[in-house]
């Protein structure tokens, strides 16, 4: 079952952010298994905004962790703002709910779409229907 939101063709390119390979490796075979063409995956903010910037057309939508060495979440997300970014962003993490919060908060003050946070594990239901509220 293709990731379809209403109305409108199925999410194509995800970016997907997070220092753990392991994660990187389950979360692609989540999206692959649910549509989408091309998951591209960086392992810290700024080798994601340097993915960022080289794709084109550039993704539907981020996954990103918050905690990562080198250039986190937050400050990914601040380059996403900078970039004008109008896809959806998900946000992922193992921290408490407060941080989720205050990333969420974050995230909407540098004008980003944020459809929601995910809790590590991740769950594939839970993204799944995190993913149909793209648009």
């Amino acid at each position: 079952m293709n990731v379809r939101t209403a109305g409108r063709k199925k999410i194509s390119r995800v970016l997907l952010v997070d220092d753990d390979s392991f994660t990187l490796k389950i979360v692609s075979h989540m999206l692959k298994g649910m549509g989408v063409d091309e998951v591209m995956t960086a392992g810290n903010g700024r080798a994601a905004i340097d993915v960022f910037d080289g794709a084109d057309p550039a993704p539907e939508l981020v996954v990103c962790d918050l905690n990562m060495p080198g250039s986190d979440g937050f400050e990914f997300m601040e380059e996403l703002g900078a970039r004008h970014f109008a896809g959806g962003v998900v946000l992922l993490s193992g921290m408490d709910s407060r941080t989720l919060n205050s990333a969420t908060l974050m995230g909407r003050f540098h004008s980003l779409n944020i459809l929601g946070t995910l809790n590590k594990p991740v769950n594939e239901v839970v993204l799944r229907q995190t993913l149909v509220l793209l648009g």
